[in-house]
């Protein structure tokens, strides 16, 4: 034993070191399930590394305060080391000498429908009385030379109306970001690095609010507020460590309180805390070097350790001090309590251990770290508990151990055979009224975090509800190992969707093909121009521009460009500063080949939604559309294949368990009975409280067997040794409390967390851990009372 202690402080030194190299994942691809679906949007994550742009909300009364503070804003950002480029309105069309026959190679079917209208004799007419109008105005000498080349400014139409680009940011007529008639203005920011890349983060979040506190420090009627990946990306870490830190600090401090309370002994906790925490270190240790960082749902570990593993603590400490009561001396107590305990201890732990690890069957990265790390704690906390809380309570129990806690409230509650007989008919009708209100209704999306828990997505829900667009846009992935094919596959998507904008069945989209088409695209585009035959054009042209007083002679680069129309096409600079940040939203590559992501805001219309996914799906039949609400049936599929076999391997494990530890069909089939009506009782609790109930949920409820066993298994243990069930929950009654009362202090802390996904697992698994207790307490007596023969008399320090 001197040796396990020896060892155990040099494993403690190691784990020290080794913890301080905990990083948190911000990643939420390891909240994902299994499917096609799920592991393209993870592929398209970590491809492009969060690196979406940045967005400046500014809002105030006037437009022109307005607009003077997004200029100031704009200066302040670019002059940060941090942001690689600040847009203040969409990109321009090409400037450079242009040939109006080029411009279908940039035209979508909208703008296509107005090139064909402008080569009509009406159109000509239209648009030269809008050309004349250009060059009347001031400062017209600069483009006479662009109009002499297009006086039909058909290189203008495919840009003409509204542009919209990168997360909803729409541009109008004038380029220039704005809703709200100028009172709300965006600035589409660059940042440099990845936000994955958590010093990036932090770094350009931190340079970026430091420049617009200077703005709103200047002109104060106009808010400004900051979001995108980088920022989300850091407020999300700070919320996880605050999570990490608050709830395993409230738990330990829950679990202290039901410590005490049943012991009324404070000083009982310098014998529990110290292993506790080394336990709570070790895991810790193990999670730093299993994981190399650690996922949103996965910190509730520390919390649940410290709840679920105080338990150990409660039946050692208590053994200590029956054995005192007894009579025996400080290390006789001692020595009693290690050698009583430790088997029905390291069953149950091996038990709760068991039932989390089969959350290692689950097709969730995150909750298979939860059940692995949660087991370890299980095994470790109470290894660490028996290894030394003996020793120290022995030092620490030296006088007159205190009176034992008595709970005869709960005897009376089945204290004669009829009210045994009610307490199992309630039993079976809370069994019954699960069956009949069947289970919560399960949320079945990621459980993301919102604005209620983070600003930055606050501010996007305002841009959303400003500039228009919805939340949960459709992620359409079109991935070949050819980047040109890929480029125009997703270009085939954005003409359809550009199709289903004007048709109102969606709400918006964005691509890359907007602004850089592929070549496959604009050689097709350039084909439909040659349909509409622009030679035969010429003499037409030629006639409106006189007749509405134009010199043909002028405008002749336009004519015989009409002769004679170009077949150029070119590939856009993607490296080119007004393009280069669009391009890398859209096109990225990893070791399996290109990735080209076009995003499209559905509607609310769910059919509308599923015309549209028809409908883009056949545009590009290769593609997957993925997104964060097209995750929900993945993750509906997901738990109906995770519940069962989480819920099976659970079940035997505890069988297993109650079997090797009971030895006695009778006894097992009452443990067994605690637990179902225990998960029934849950089910109707959460259903007339209306807990949320997500994936995560569900699945912590087999886990439940597992760590709310102990409560039936001590009772049951206890019943062999006692010469009735009375004595037996006398004995027990305070323990199974307090035991219970720590698991539930434990998943109970997880309320405080800002992560959604936490507190909902917590509430479940508080409510799971009292329920457990109540049934333990109340429907083993009444079993007792009613089919189960007297228990035998055993020798009390004899085997069990």
């Amino acid at each position: 034993m001197r040796l396990a202690r020896i060892l155990g402080v040099i494993v403690t030194v190691i784990a020290v070191v080794t913890v301080t190299r905990l990083r948190l994942s911000t990643d939420l691809t390891e909240l994902f399930p299994r499917s096609a679906e799920a592991e393209m949007l993870a592929r398209v994550t970590h491809v492009f590394g969060g690196g979406d742009v940045a967005l400046v909300l500014l809002r105030g009364e006037g437009a022109e305060e307005v607009e003077r503070a997004a200029r100031d804003a704009a200066a302040a950002l670019r002059a940060q080391g941090s942001v690689a480029q600040v847009l203040e309105e969409a990109p321009s069309p090409p400037r450079d000498a242009p040939d109006p026959t080029a411009a279908w190679r940039w035209a979508g079917p909208a703008a296509r429908e107005k090139l064909a209208e402008a080569l009509t004799e009406r159109g000509m007419r239209q648009r030269l009385r809008d050309t004349r109008a250009l060059l009347l105005a001031p400062g017209a000498s600069d483009a006479a030379e662009t109009l002499a080349r297009d006086p039909l400014r058909l290189t203008m139409i495919p840009f003409e109306g509204r542009v919209e680009i990168a997360a909803g940011a729409r541009a109008g007529a004038s380029g220039a970001f704005v809703a709200d008639d100028g009172r709300a203005r965006l600035l589409v920011v660059e940042p440099r690095g990845r936000a994955f890349d958590a010093s990036a983060a932090a770094r350009f979040t931190a340079e970026a609010e430091r420049a617009l506190d200077e703005t709103r420090r200047a002109r104060p009627s106009v808010s400004l507020a900051l979001t995108g990946g980088h920022v989300i990306a850091k407020q999300t870490e700070a919320l996880m460590k605050r999570d990490l830190q608050t709830s395993g600090f409230l738990s330990g401090a829950l679990a202290s309180l039901a410590f005490v309370f049943t012991f009324r002994r404070p000083r009982a906790l310098l014998a529990v805390l110290p292993p506790l925490a080394a336990g709570t270190l070790w895991t810790t240790a193990l999670a730093v070097i299993f994981y190399p960082r650690l996922s949103a749902i996965a910190i509730a570990f520390a919390a649940v350790v410290v709840g679920v593993g105080v338990d150990t603590g409660v039946h050692v400490y208590g053994k200590l001090l029956s054995a005192r009561r007894r009579g025996l001396s400080p290390d006789a107590a001692a020595t009693v309590a290690r050698r009583e305990t430790w088997k029905p201890t390291l069953g149950a732990a091996i038990a709760a251990a068991g039932a989390f690890a089969c959350l290692g069957l689950s097709d969730v990265a995150g909750m298979r770290q939860l059940g692995v790390l949660c087991a370890l704690g299980e095994i470790l906390t109470a290894v660490a508990i028996l290894l030394v809380v003996p020793e120290i309570g022995a030092r620490l129990e030296r006088g007159a151990p205190p009176p034992v806690l008595r709970v005869p409230a709960i005897a009376a509650l089945t204290a004669t055979r009829p009210r045994a007989l009610l307490a199992l008919a309630l039993a079976v009708a809370s069994i019954a009224g699960a069956l009949v209100v069947g289970a919560p209704t399960l949320d079945h999306g990621v459980a993301a975090l919102d604005g209620a828990s983070l600003p930055a997505v606050k501010t996007y829900d305002e841009i959303y509800a400003t500039f228009g667009g919805t939340k949960g846009q459709l992620v359409i992935v079109s991935a070949d190992a050819d980047a040109s094919r890929a480029r125009a596959r997703a270009d085939a998507v954005a003409e359809v969707a550009e199709t289903l904008v004007a048709a109102g069945t969606i709400e918006g989209f964005d691509a890359l093909g907007t602004v850089a088409p592929s070549l496959a695209a604009q050689r097709a585009r350039l084909s439909m121009r040659d349909a509409l035959d622009l030679p035969a054009k010429k003499a037409l042209l030629a006639r409106v521009l006189a007749e509405e007083g134009f010199a043909p002679d002028a405008f002749t680069p336009a004519l015989e460009a009409f002769e004679h129309p170009t077949q150029a096409i070119a590939d856009a600079n993607l490296d080119d500063p007004g393009v280069a940040w669009i391009a890398r939203r859209h096109l990225g590559s990893d070791a399996r080949g290109t990735l080209a992501v076009t995003f499209v805001r559905m509607t609310k219309d769910p059919e509308k939604t599923e015309i549209a996914r028809a409908t883009l799906r056949a545009a590009d039949p290769e593609a997957v559309l993925t997104g964060f609400a097209a995750l929900e049936a993945s993750l509906k599929d997901t738990l109906s294949r995770d519940l069962p076999r989480v819920l099976v391997a659970a079940g035997a494990i505890v069988i297993l368990v109650l079997g090797l530890s009971l030895r006695r069909a009778s006894a097992v089939a009452l443990a067994a009975l605690v637990l179902v009506v225990e998960i029934a009782i849950v089910l109707l609790l959460s259903r007339l409280f209306g807990v949320r109930w997500h994936v995560y949920d569900a699945l912590v409820l087999p886990v439940l067997l597992g760590i709310t066993l102990d409560e039936a298994l001590f009772l049951l243990e206890a019943a062999k040794r006692r010469a009735s069930i009375d004595e037996a929950l006398a004995e027990q009654a305070p323990l199974a409390a307090a035991t219970a009362l720590t698991t539930a202090a434990g998943f109970g802390a997880l309320a405080v967390c800002r992560f959604g996904g936490l507190v909902d697992v917590g509430k479940v698994g508080a409510i799971g851990s009292v329920a457990g207790l109540l049934c333990a307490l109340v429907v083993i007596p009444a079993g007792f009372r009613v089919w189960m023969p007297k228990p035998r008399l055993r020798e009390p320090g004899g085997p069990h």
